[in-house]
């Protein structure tokens, strides 16, 4: 019996366990199942600005040759004396803020503007050598610090760099913003203990604005903890939680970072309020002003009950300027619409559509940033090579100031596509009816640009001729015929005197694209490129 009652004990035991250990996966399960359930919407979403740091800032440090960089204590400073007196060396600015000239003694450069940096030394030249002894002196490279990064980062230290290099340059080495814990609005730099700057990152992801500043050894940038945020999705520029200081924020607030899509007309807000989820559906006017708490999740809708649309009709038609037409109307819709006058060509219809524009605007601000990143951070082998890179770097620098200027037109081509008229029409879609065209006009490097009347016995070397012939300037290996229709051609120079019936069609424009003159190649074909985006976009030749 006792033997039996070992036994049962023992079943008792193992069943008792299996019970238990039962009953625990039950309990962990509904735990789980709770956990789940207050996961809010946005939690899966990316904090705002989680992107930015992918190694392209640590990868790129910048070494002082912007024009407002001021020289200071350990900078490399190269001076040539040439004339009556011979002098090549790299100076490095001693610690009482001089540099030593033979001959003329020590010039105190600290404090001075890179850009001023040549005349202020020539100025102190000239004191001692009256005549016949000229100067040349450039920033070679801004003094080396070391920096340290700490609070919510990924990966705190103390990094190299060069009191040049900006914020992003460190936060980058340090492998980020901590992206469950840090901060994007909360960033000090701190000097001896004291705060010298406050940086929000999202002036610089929103604007491009970022504090210029010039580090010292021994600079600290601390991230701060990150703030309450909400989360922002559906119909904006780019989804993310995004931070906020207070209380409470609102949505207008929210979108000046997050930018909604034009077609944002409602918004869906879920919030806990005094420990109660609530929910509402606003339109999205009225939604600006409704106040955000921490974790408050909002979704912009772009609402199906939009009914019409309204599109402006510019040329040679008869009838009103705009047509209001129901929202999912057809090209092919308003062309039914139209009364087409005598001289009328709607065999060119040419569409322009500001989502269009928009896009070629970004596609051309990228390019213009990637040739300003290649022409400022190449460095000079020799000191020779340096002036020649200072000089091609401010000629790129002139250039990307004026194309930043052009504002492409967005047309839509709508030739060669027999489906065209399917295509569904956006709302403030502008439609031109041109006239029937007898010219082509000759724009760009030529001496007199000018119209021409079209006679299909010319060919592209008698228009030019008859513009006086190509300009000093010129590209005179290939020109680029724009058409009424948006499309293009681009024909070398072994086609020149050629009739080329059909291709050359009047109403066409001829453009005479500038000849690139760049050291490198890769700045002459990043050049070119943003030359041809935008003689198309804008048809217009922009100089170099």
């Amino acid at each position: 019996m006792a033997k039996k009652s070992s036994i049962d004990s023992w079943v008792f035991g193992v069943l008792l366990a299996v019970g238990l250990s039962a009953n625990a996966f039950a309990l962990d399960t509904q735990q789980l199942e709770k956990e789940r359930a207050k996961v809010a919407p946005g939690d899966q979403l990316p904090a705002f600005g989680a992107s930015l740091f992918k190694g392209a800032f640590k990868d790129q440090p910048f070494r002082g040759f912007n024009g407002g960089y001021r020289v200071t204590v350990g900078d490399q400073i190269a001076l040539q004396l040439w004339g009556a007196y011979s002098f090549n060396a790299v100076l490095t600015v001693d610690a009482q803020g001089n540099i030593f000239i033979p001959e003329v003694g020590p010039v105190h450069v600290a404090g001075v503007e890179n850009g001023e940096l040549n005349s202020f030394v020539l100025r102190h030249v000239k004191r001692v050598f009256k005549n016949n002894v000229q100067a040349y002196a450039n920033l070679e490279a801004s003094q080396p610090v070391k920096v340290f990064v700490t609070g919510y980062v990924e990966s705190p230290g103390l990094y190299p760099g060069f009191s040049s290099d900006s914020v992003l340059y460190y936060l980058d080495s340090a492998g980020g913003i901590s992206r469950e814990s840090g901060s994007f609005i909360d960033i000090k730099v701190l000097r001896q203990g004291k705060e010298v700057q406050r940086v929000n990152l999202y002036s610089f992801l929103v604007e491009g604005q970022m504090p210029a500043l010039q580090l010292r050894n021994g600079d600290s940038i601390v991230v701060g903890p990150r703030q309450g945020y909400i989360s922002v999705e559906g119909a904006v520029q780019e989804s993310g939680q995004i931070e906020f200081v207070g209380p409470s924020t609102s949505l207008s607030e929210m979108l000046l970072v997050a930018k909604p899509h034009p077609q944002a007309n409602y918004a869906r807000i879920t919030q806990v309020i005094n420990g109660v989820q609530q929910a509402s559906y606003l339109p999205l006017a009225e939604a600006m002003a409704a106040p955000l708490y921490p974790g408050a999740h909002v979704e912009l809708v772009s609402d199906s009950e939009i009914s019409s649309i309204s599109v402006r009709v510019n040329g040679e038609v008869e009838g009103p300027a705009a047509y209001v037409l129901p929202y999912g109307a057809t090209l092919q819709d308003l062309l039914d619409k139209l009364r087409y006058r005598d001289n009328a060509n709607p065999f060119a219809v040419q569409l322009y559509r500001k989502s269009v524009a928009k896009k070629q605007k970004v596609a051309l601000e990228r390019s213009l940033d990637a040739l300003e990143m290649e022409a400022l951070t190449r460095q000079p082998t020799t000191t020779a090579d340096s002036a020649s890179l200072k000089d091609t770097a401010s000629m790129i620098q002139n250039f990307i100031s004026k194309a930043r200027r052009a504002q492409p037109r967005g047309q839509v081509v709508l030739a060669n596509n027999a489906n065209a008229g399917d295509m569904l029409l956006e709302d403030g879609d502008e439609l031109l009816v041109p006239l029937r065209a007898s010219t082509v006009s000759i724009v760009g490097e030529v001496v007199f640009p000018t119209s021409l009347v079209f006679s299909e016995r010319n060919t592209l070397e008698d228009y030019i001729e008859l513009a006086g012939g190509f300009s000093n300037n010129a590209n005179t290996d290939e020109l680029v015929v724009l058409h009424l229709d948006g499309t293009i051609s681009r024909i070398k120079e072994s086609k020149f005197d050629n009739r080329l019936k059909g291709v050359l069609r009047p109403g066409d424009e001829i453009m005479v694209m500038p000849k690139i003159q760049a050291s490198e190649l890769q700045v002459t074909k990043d050049v070119t490129e943003i030359l041809y985006r935008i003689a198309v976009g804008t048809a217009a030749v922009l100089s170099f």
